[in-house]
């Protein structure tokens, strides 16, 4: 889509009656909850669609790592371009569900990082760090101060070892968060002890197609009814957590459910406050509504503004949705919670935090008195990029498409200290139905402003926080609201030029030699024209054709970009060498968009770099190799790298073309799951392999529409849950079970070298049953686990062979580990 199709499409799915609505929803609540998960997409999605978009509870999610140890179904990213990407899925999906969200790790080389399954919480911890993880969600209750917190997973053998440490640090978090004694230093950023009064765990076991928890859940003491119909939104709650699993695309989440009660039972482990054993709801015990909490108000005046603003609450949600009889009594509600706050005199040791509860809800407040009155706000740019110490023109507008009038309308602009802004300020105006305010803003950045972070601690819900923010203030009778908006589109700082080297990974086959080619383009973020030179640092002894080249770019956005042969000395041993990309003499930097259409676009800012592996890699003169894409891998790139020609093969050629002209078929990642062609064609390429093809698949999940005993030429079940059928340590010894196998000596004899350096794990979903046509190669096993032998399987099948691989053969040449490229080789060698 064009931008502003993309802008038309995110218009047509904001109605202004489910806004409203949804701003309406958690006033009638003064009750938070906390989850706790180690990944994105471990949020029970329709327990807090129920609690947040049905009870009108805040919620929030306090999320371990990024992700960027995950698999990826719609894309090539992987490590830490794949946890920036899902840092955005998470914050699109807790949009969906008004939802708080916390990060434990704020660096891209942060030490709380996904590296992989783990099948121990003491593996994890070795990692993570107890005490930092630990400290980490402590900071985040005491942040959010929630009523009750529980962790998505249990802790118990079977389970993911992340999920396991998670649990066990949330237990530990949620009685430290109230001992002054722990964690001292939060006192001086001004975060207080917070006890939680609830600490509750789920009451359903994490088995399944991944996990395989070997002890039975806790007792249910609580069910939260997750299958209730909203009226506004058409749909019932377990149906929108669905909408915001959808978000998490790389994992394949999201899927239908049908209409009807579901529940979520959840085991209450601890309480602080005395509760019942018996409960009806999360909340049994706790104030459920302003008016519940004037009872513990510190003095009559703001007992009495409390329970005046819970009247006006009830009459704003009761007008719904007469927007003007919303807006006055929502400006009412919105003037006596400030009386309130005012009448506390500090209260800041009262049990319930009243203060944190009423600055909760005039925040709640301003965005309901924002949707009544149909205020539109819009803040964007005139360029897409920010540079340090350069400037842009900011367009303010604040358009009102409701009947009542706004007074003192002012527009404003917040930036990070050091940046300026002029005229910094406009207004107060009246602003009328039908009308539109605007205001202009020269902003400068400072001259050390750092480049964009994609990383932060928290996400809010109901304020954008990435800056510059657009701030318009009105009143409506008297009592003041405040908007705040980020810009339409991303405005990352970025650097004045940035560079890129096509390819950035480069498998150098020492048995072909000669030089290589590599492409340098150069892109402006700056205004004016600039003409920098261009080129990649060499070692010693390298040297490059031409050594630089200068490149003209005159305006932000625009490109250039130069050619470059670059020879390595004929003497170079095996190994790796990372090539710096310089600007003016000096190491540039890169710039990664990541633009999907389900996310907020982001940017990834890092050294650029050339990464070369050299190695020497035998392949068959003359191979010619097809390949069914699957669309989150490599590999065709990295074999046409070692001197292969290989076809991407569309669906035309796998349906009537002439497959007689490859030697070789390799099916990608998961293509059975994404090529619904590759199914069709299926026993056209079984009668291909009869006829003496050589085919490879690789790495497939039961459910990728793999049918053990249809899609492979015999018989061939992948097992399940993963966790038995896989080998999640990178470094675990490797045993051949026939060592004289061609596939392990021919053109490349695989020996123990071909197995170190690998990362992330060995393999996942081997295969568990096959017919005795497979020969299976390998044995491995993970520390104190029986071993498996279903990571490589090979079978004769008429006059060709099939071969199939669970080892993440694609994730080690992405990673460019040399031994996976050998194997690689070996495997589409034919017999």
């Amino acid at each position: 889509m064009t931008p502003d199709q993309e802008r038309l499409a995110r218009q047509r799915a904001d109605s202004a009656i489910v806004r409203l609505w949804q701003a309406l929803v958690p006033l009638g609540s003064v009750n938070s909850f906390l989850q706790t998960g180690a990944h994105p997409d471990d949020e029970t999605s329709t327990m807090l669609a129920r609690l947040s978009l049905g009870d009108g509870v805040r919620v929030g999610y306090a999320c371990g790592v990024r992700g960027e140890g995950g698999q990826n179904d719609i894309g090539t990213e992987r490590g830490a371009v794949l946890g920036v990407l899902r840092s955005r899925e998470m914050e699109a999906a807790a949009e969906i569900l008004d939802l708080d969200l916390y990060w434990l790790n704020e660096d891209l080389d942060g030490a709380i990082v996904d590296f992989g399954l783990s099948k121990s919480a003491e593996e994890t911890f070795s990692i993570w760090g107890h005490e930092r993880t630990v400290e980490r969600l402590v900071r985040v209750i005491r942040t959010f101060r929630p009523d009750a917190v529980a962790p998505t997973f249990l802790d118990v053998p079977g389970q993911h070892g992340h999920h396991r440490a998670i649990t066990r640090a949330t237990e530990e978090a949620f009685h430290l968060a109230a001992d002054p004694a722990a964690f001292p230093e939060h006192a001086a950023e001004g975060l207080a002890p917070w006890r939680a009064a609830k600490l509750y765990l789920p009451a359903w076991s994490g088995a399944g197609g991944a996990y395989d928890d070997t002890e039975p859940p806790p007792n249910a003491t609580l069910t939260v009814n997750v299958g209730g119909f909203d009226p506004v939104r058409g749909a019932s709650y377990a149906q929108m957590g669905q909408w915001s699993r959808a978000r998490h695309r790389t994992q394949g989440m999201g899927r239908w459910v049908d209409e009807g009660e579901v529940a979520v039972p959840l085991h209450r482990l601890a309480c602080t406050i005395g509760a019942p054993e018996t409960e009806a709801s999360v909340f049994d015990g706790l104030p459920r509504t302003l008016g519940d909490l004037a009872d513990h108000a510190p003095s009559a005046e703001a007992a009495a503004a409390m329970r005046a603003a819970q009247s006006r609450i009830e009459a704003a949600r009761a007008a719904f949705p007469d927007n003007g009889a919303v807006l006055t009594e929502v400006h009412a509600a919105l003037g006596a919670v400030r009386q309130a706050r005012a009448a506390l005199n500090g209260g800041a040791g009262d049990r319930f935090d009243i203060g944190h509860r009423l600055a909760v809800k005039e925040r709640q407040l301003a965005r309901a008195s924002r949707c009544a009155a149909l205020l539109v706000v819009r803040l964007t740019a005139d360029r897409p990029a920010l540079t340090a110490g350069g400037g842009a023109e900011l367009t303010l507008t604040a358009h009102l498409g409701g009947a009542r009038p706004l007074q003192a309308v002012s527009l404003s602009v917040a930036t990070p200290a050091g940046w300026q802004v002029i005229p910094g300020r406009q207004g107060p105006a009246a602003l009328t139905a039908g009308h539109t305010l605007t205001g202009r803003f020269a902003l400068t950045v400072s001259a050390d402003a750092a480049d964009h972070h994609p990383y932060r601690f928290a996400h809010d819900a109901l304020d954008g926080d990435e800056p510059p923010i657009g701030v318009v203030r009105y009143t409506v009778d008297g009592v003041e609201a405040t908007v705040r908006v980020e810009t339409e589109a991303p405005l990352p700082v970025l650097p004045a030029v940035s560079v890129a080297a096509r390819p950035a990974g480069i498998a150098y086959n020492l048995r072909l030699g000669g030089p290589i080619g590599i492409g340098i383009a150069a892109v402006s973020h700056a205004a004016g024209a600039v003409s920098p030179r261009i080129g990649p640092a060499l070692p010693e002894g390298w040297r490059a054709d031409p050594a630089d080249a200068a490149v003209d770019l005159r305006e932000p956005g625009s490109s250039a970009a130069a050619d470059f042969a670059v020879t390595p000395p004929t003497d170079l041993a095996a190994g790796r060498y990372v090539l710096p990309v310089g600007i003016d003499g000096a190491p540039g930097r890169g710039v990664h968009e990541l633009r999907y259409p389900h996310v907020r676009s982001t940017h990834m800012v890092t050294p650029a770099t050339v990464i070369v592996q050299a190695m020497a890699v035998d392949l068959p003169a003359g191979l010619r190799i097809g390949y069914v894409d699957g669309g989150v891998d490599r590999v065709h790139d990295w074999l046409r790298q070692l001197g292969a020609e290989v076809d991407l093969l569309d669906a035309d050629m796998l349906g009537a073309g002439d497959l007689s002209r490859y030697d070789t078929i390799v099916v990608g990642v998961f293509a059975y799951k994404t090529r619904p062609d590759l199914l069709a064609a299926n026993r056209r390429l079984h009668d291909w392999v009869a006829a003496g093809g050589n085919l490879v698949t690789q790495y497939h999940r039961p459910w990728d529409n793999w049918d053990p005993e249809t899609v492979p030429p015999h018989y061939l079940k992948i097992g399940q849950p993963s966790l038995r059928w896989r080998v999640t340590d990178q470094n675990a010894a490797v045993t051949h079970l026939a060592p004289d196998h061609p596939l392990l000596n021919c053109p490349n004899v695989i020996g123990a070298e071909d197995w170190q350096g690998w990362v992330k794990e060995r393999g996942l979903y081997f295969a568990a049953e096959w017919a005795p046509d497979y020969t299976p190669l390998l044995s491995m096993a993970d520390p104190g686990e029986d071993p498996l032998t279903g990571s490589l399987l090979t079978a004769p099948h008429g006059k060709g062979r099939h071969t199939h691989t669970s080892l993440i053969l694609y994730h080690q040449m992405d990673f460019m580990v040399p031994g996976a490229f050998r194997l690689m080789a070996n495997l589409v060698t034919p017999p």
